[in-house]
């Protein structure tokens, strides 16, 4: 599966992250009760898109989703209140 950045960083806005701009990255962060739960990055540079490998790395252990709930996400089905349920599932928060 690969996914484009546009369309990823669109849907973790949508899933509540923050979002902060540096130099090269952007960066990510889910905050829960003053505390940092989950956390990414972004190229800003070239390609495109997130391939395979990358994403499922950041789908397992920076972002606590599966492929199936990510492109939920993409497509605007769930939020951030959704989101909250799954991590608690998860035992994150």
């Amino acid at each position: 599966m690969v996914v484009s950045k546009d369309n990823f960083c669109k849907a973790l806005i949508h899933l509540g992250f923050e979002e902060e701009k540096g130099k090269d990255h952007l960066y990510f962060k889910f905050i829960h009760k003053g505390k940092v739960v989950a956390r990414t990055k972004v190229s800003r540079g070239k390609p495109k898109d997130i391939k395979k490998n990358l994403l499922g790395h950041i789908l397992r252990s920076q972002i606590f989703l599966t492929k199936k709930q990510l492109n939920l996400a993409i497509a605007g089905k769930l939020g951030g209140n959704e989101y909250g349920c799954i991590l608690k599932e998860k035992e994150i928060i």
